[in-house]
């Protein structure tokens, strides 16, 4: 996988089906264990909820769901669907409901759940995320210029820079394009200036 999109912190939907209110809230994580810890706060914050369902889907194919009480895939599995359905990855919904008193039956609820986390997705910031380089240095200012001109041609996002008598920059841009970064670094610099490698990992670019 060299991209994906997630969601960048949270998103909160409420809503309000023949007197039962379905609260959605989604979030965008980093790890299965994040996703989790998610979950049970959640269900700590509304313990005095008639159901906690969810959902959890992670980059690294990990995903699990919950229905939480509810008749078998009428809660989970709907608010996983709307996940995949949107292309999220890295992303955990949990749907709290508190029963108003009217059965909504199989169809109604999975109707309900699906469309309670669409409204909490909808509501929150998705982001697209890139396998990515991240690149530091330490370099004079008339280089540091140099640099920063090479880096927008490659799409690259910049980290803000610390001045002393030199500058420090952190920078990234998709993994795809380090042999090219390379070539192009020694190009203009004459080997005299030199990036290091300092992670490789996934990085936000830009909005869907």
């Amino acid at each position: 996988m060299k991209e994906f999109l997630t969601i960048e912190g949270e998103g909160k939907a409420t809503v309000e089906i023949k007197h039962s209110v379905f609260i959605a809230d989604v979030k965008g994580i980093s790890s299965f264990e994040e996703g989790m810890r998610f979950v049970k706060e959640r269900a700590s914050a509304y313990s005095d909820a008639t159901h906690n369902c969810y959902a959890l889907v992670c980059s690294d194919g990990s995903q699990k769901f919950s229905d939480n009480g509810e008749p078998q895939g009428t809660a989970g599995t709907p608010i996983l669907e709307v996940i995949k359905k949107q292309g999220l990855t890295d992303v955990v919904c949990v749907v709290t409901r508190y029963f108003g008193g009217i059965k909504l039956g199989a169809g109604g609820l999975v109707t309900a759940y699906a469309q309670s986390a669409s409204e909490a997705i909808a509501d929150a910031t998705v982001i697209k995320k890139k396998e990515s380089v991240v690149r530091s240095c330490t370099l004079g200012y008339h280089e540091y210029t140099a640099l920063l001109r090479l880096a927008d041609t490659f799409g690259a996002v910049c980290c803000p820079p610390v001045y002393e008598e030199q500058v420090t920059i952190e920078f990234y841009y998709p993994e795809e394009r380090d042999g090219e970064w390379l070539e192009k670094e020694k190009e203009l610099f004459l080997g005299n200036v030199k990036t290091k490698v300092r992670e490789r990992i996934f990085k936000k670019y830009t909005s869907k």
